[in-house]
């Protein structure tokens, strides 16, 4: 299976690290508006699971992992990628960021299979949560989300307790440690409390968790609060 990785941060490096000894997955091109030094730097070095037990070395926008070569190309979007020159089957992308139509179409024209890592306003052809409805995934699926972890966690946990004891209403409050787009220092972001420092501060979020999971398990529909 040839992957093509849109986005580098964590789950990106974490995805090619999980799947680099796997013999089914070629990972063929990765996309990231960071350095590509850089990134092969952060993938070798790891501050929260330490080394990365193979030898990485960048040439150019070439990264070489044991004599294994892939592509690095720079871009943010789908558009900006010369897909043509590519021989793909699956785009993970781990961006992050809310696609528009105009965007997604380029996944939709180009490859047999997108996995977008985070929940979104989209009706995509699946949202699958691993251990509620992942055996619900069809060949015809062209564009399908795991949603997020809090969507996981969430839905699953509802899930068992519906069975065994039965929910009529429920409030959820999920925390989270600080991500890569959170200043460490009070600094301007688009959204007034997420320019607060990130260490410093309990932030308040909203989740759109709760409304996936009525999408994917309609019996907890108008019992999720939070």
């Amino acid at each position: 299976m040839k992957i093509f990785l849109m986005g580098f941060g964590r789950i990106g490096r974490n995805i090619y690290r999980l799947g680099y000894n796997n013999s089914d997955f070629d990972f063929v091109g990765i996309s990231d508006l960071g350095r590509p030094d850089t990134l092969c730097y952060l993938l070798q070095n790891d501050s929260l699971h330490g080394k990365f037990n193979h030898k990485v070395q960048c040439a150019g926008s070439t990264m070489d992992v044991e004599g294994k070569s892939i592509e690095i190309y720079p871009g943010y979007s789908p558009s900006e990628i010369p897909w043509d020159k590519i021989d793909i089957d699956v785009v993970i992308d781990s961006t992050g960021v809310i696609w528009d139509d105009n965007e997604l179409k380029h996944y939709n024209a180009n490859t047999k299979l997108t996995v977008i890592t985070s929940n979104t306003n989209h009706d995509f052809d699946r949202i699958v949560i691993p251990g509620i409805n992942d055996g619900s995934i069809s060949k015809d699926d062209s564009i399908i989300s795991p949603s997020s972890s809090t969507t996981q966690a969430l839905a699953l946990m509802l899930d068992v307790l519906d069975s065994g004891f039965g929910i009529q209403n429920s409030m959820m409050t999920t925390v989270h440690a600080y991500t890569a787009d959170q200043p460490l220092a009070d600094d301007t972001k688009f959204r007034t409390r997420r320019s607060r420092s990130a260490v410093e501060n309990i932030i308040p979020n909203h989740s759109e968790s709760p409304k996936i999971i009525e999408k994917i398990l309609p019996k907890f529909k108008g019992k999720i609060a939070g």
